[in-house]
């Protein structure tokens, strides 16, 4: 649980420098890759960020619950590809 916990909270990071990239601002925490989130915010809209935010905390708050957690990665993941 906390080394699911420790990639979701990379998961919200990632999320959050790619917001700022596709705005015209540098990522904070992932320089580094900048150029590529730069590539995938021209593919991905505020509305699947935003979906993929409200889905990693719905997730974080199910591991919490002692769910099953392949599945809850698999429909996480179900979700977002879903999502246009």
């Amino acid at each position: 649980t906390e080394k699911l916990d420790d990639y979701l909270a990379v998961l919200a990071q990632l999320l959050e420098d790619l917001l700022l990239v596709s705005n015209g601002l540098p990522a904070r925490r992932n320089a580094d890759i900048a150029a590529e989130l730069s590539v995938l915010a021209r593919h991905v809209s505020f509305e699947w960020v935003q979906e993929a935010f409200r889905q990693a905390n719905e997730l974080a708050k199910l591991v919490r619950r002692n769910i099953q957690k392949s599945l809850a990665l698999d429909a996480f993941a179900l979700q977002l590809q879903s999502h246009p």
